[in-house]
C-alpha cells in the first residue's frame, strides 16, 4: 500500500534513501506476509538484492528484523513492537504526568522531569523548566547515564540485582564526580542502599553544583515504570530543607502520578 507524501512541498533533497528503503522494507510485512526472503523484500521495494542485503543486515542487527526458523526467511523483530508499545504507553504516562510535573515545578521553583530507562541510560520524556538560574540541559529526548543520576538510581534500584549485574557486565564505568560508582562493586553497594529509600536525594552527585531529587512512578501492576525528578542549583535551598520538605513534595507528586496510572499501594501489597 502506497502512502501520500506528507506535503505537496516535499523537498527530495532532504530524503535519506537508505532510511526510506529500510522503512519500506518494514512496511512490506503484513498480516498476509509475515515472513519474507531477502529476494522478496528486494522485489517489494524495487531495489537490487545487494542493496537489500545491507539494509536487512542493519535492521537485523538492531532487532527490527529476525531470522525465521528456516534461516532463509525474515520476520519483524521485537524492536518494532517496542516502538509502538513505548509510544502508546509513554503517551498515556506523559499525559497523566504533565499537570503534576507543571505543579511540581511551580511548587519548588526547580526544573521538573519525567524519565524512563533504556538499557544503561535514562531518557527524559517530559520536562518543565524551573524558575532558578539553572537552565536545565535535560531536554525531552536527552539521555544520561543511569548509574550517575538520581532518576537512574531510582530505576536501577527497582530491578533485581542479577539484572543490574547483567546490565553492567563488562561495562567501562565513567565517573562524573567523586560520588559516581566506578566499578560493579560500587554500583551494587549503591543500588542496595538505594533500595531502602523511597526517593533519592542527590546533592552534587552528577554535577557538583546541582541538587536533585527523584522518586519512582508505578503502574497499575505495581511495577516502577518511570521516575520523576527535580533539579536546581545547590544554593537555592539549604541541604536540610531540600532533603526534607522539598523531598516530600517530590514524593507526593510521584504518588499522585502513580495513582493516575492505576497504582494502589494497599492492593499491591496485598
Amino acid at each position: 500500500m502506497t502512502r501520500d507524501p506528507p506535503s505537496d512541498k516535499l523537498d527530495l533533497r532532504y530524503i535519506v534513501p537508505g532510511l526510506l528503503r529500510g522503512l519500506q522494507i518494514l512496511r512490506s510485512f503484513s498480516r498476509d506476509h509475515q515472513e519474507q526472503t531477502l529476494a522478496e523484500m528486494a522485489r517489494s521495494v524495487g531495489i537490487p538484492r545487494s542493496t537489500a542485503f545491507r539494509i536487512v543486515y542493519t535492521l537485523e542487527s538492531e532487532g527490527f528484523l529476525r531470522r525465521a526458523e528456516d534461516a532463509k526467511h525474515y520476520q519483524l523483530g521485537s524492536r518494532v513492537l517496542e516502538l509502538g508499545y513505548s509510544f502508546l504507553a509513554g503517551k498515556d504516562l506523559i499525559e497523566i504526568a504533565n499537570p503534576t510535573l507543571r505543579r511540581l515545578r511551580d511548587d519548588t521553583q526547580a526544573s521538573s522531569h519525567l524519565a524512563v530507562r533504556e538499557g544503561r541510560d535514562v531518557v527524559y520524556i517530559a520536562r518543565f523548566q524551573g524558575n532558578t538560574s539553572l537552565i536545565s540541559a535535560k531536554n525531552v529526548g536527552s539521555r544520561l547515564p543511569a548509574h550517575a543520576t538520581a532518576p537512574g538510581r531510582v530505576l536501577l534500584s527497582a530491578l533485581p540485582l542479577a539484572e543490574v549485574v547483567g546490565l553492567y557486565e563488562d561495562y567501562r564505568f565513567e565517573t562524573y564526580t567523586r560520588d559516581t560508582p566506578d566499578s560493579m562493586g560500587a554500583l551494587v553497594t549503591l543500588v542496595e542502599r538505594d533500595r531502602k529509600e523511597y526517593s533519592i536525594v542527590s546533592w552534587g552527585f552528577y554535577e557538583t553544583d546541582v541538587a536533585s531529587i527523584a522518586a519512582p512512578v508505578r503502574n497499575s501492576e505495581g511495577r516502577v515504570e518511570a521516575a520523576i525528578s527535580i533539579s536546581c542549583p545547590t544554593g537555592v535551598y539549604d541541604r536540610e530543607t531540600f532533603s526534607t520538605r522539598i523531598r516530600r513534595i517530590v514524593e507526593e507528586a510521584a504518588a499522585e502520578i502513580s495513582r493516575g496510572l492505576g497504582y494502589r499501594a494497599a492492593s499491591a501489597a496485598a
